[in-house]
């Protein structure tokens, strides 16, 4: 459940998670360029770099000062969102929304 972020992601799966892991400079640079293009011209390769959502360690620069579901996540002391009460709820709606598989691994938690 570790690398199961807030969000239902799974971090295992995220480049930053495997960039930061494997220390893949091309995989940093492709992945940059792609987030570049979907969410914000301003990252670069350095930033592709994360030990995952509830890790201590690095984090993707959003994941740690941007997404308003790991912030409420902390605030609530889950583990995941859905282990909340007030799941599902418009602050995870746009996720569990978008990555179906997100919604599958919640749901399953969630017992919906």
């Amino acid at each position: 459940m570790d690398m199961i972020a807030y969000c239902g992601l799974d971090c295992e799966t995220c480049p930053a998670f495997t960039a930061y892991l494997d220390d893949d400079q091309e995989l940093r640079e492709k992945t940059a360029l792609e987030w570049q293009k979907a969410h914000d011209p301003g990252i670069r390769p350095e930033d592709i770099n994360c030990t995952g959502c509830k890790g201590s360690g690095i984090k993707f620069s959003w994941c740690l000062n941007g997404c308003p579901i790991r912030k409420c996540a902390l605030e609530r002391e889950v583990v995941t969102c859905g282990h909340c009460s007030e799941y599902p709820c418009d602050t995870v709606r746009f996720m569990i929304d978008s990555v179906p598989e997100a919604r599958e691994r919640l749901d399953s938690i969630a017992g919906a």
